[in-house]
């Protein structure tokens, strides 16, 4: 450690971002812009629609599979700790119709989906694997 040197003293150049030069938003006007209030609005939605969906559940639609969709579909707290498979057995329908609630819901809104979601990636692997395996009947009959 004798011959450490200061960063400060360093005369090589630096080809990464200094990202501590970006600490002022004044100094960036396109963050200020219209993408900027589009974003605050859509932000504002969302809230609303989380407690819209909140309202709903505390309110006697706790057993709503149409909710749970929702929640899904947005990434609700009240999902938090659920998987799908639970929330159906708790609603009486099958995982898939939460699931088609939520897709559909994301497709009418326009809205991306929320990390409670299965990836497309991972939807398509399922798709593939699902259909190769054997059925029961398939194994008893050879």
């Amino acid at each position: 450690m004798e011959n450490q040197r200061d960063p400060s003293q360093w005369n090589e150049a630096s080809y990464e971002q200094d990202f501590y030069s970006f600490d002022d938003p004044k100094d960036f006007p396109l963050l200020l812009s219209e993408s900027n209030q589009y974003r605050e609005a859509s932000e504002h939605m969302l809230g609303i629609i989380n407690k819209v969906v909140q309202f709903l559940f505390n309110h006697g639609y706790h057993k709503s599979p149409t909710l749970y969709g929702i929640a899904f579909a947005i990434g609700h707290p009240i999902i938090i700790a659920t998987t799908m498979l639970e929330a159906a057995r708790k609603t009486n329908v099958t995982k898939a119709a939460i699931s088609k609630v939520a897709m559909d819901f994301l497709e009418q809104t326009g809205l991306p989906p929320s990390t409670a979601l299965k990836t497309e990636m991972a939807k398509q692997t399922y798709k593939n694997t699902n259909g190769n395996r054997k059925k029961i009947t398939d194994i008893a009959g050879d």
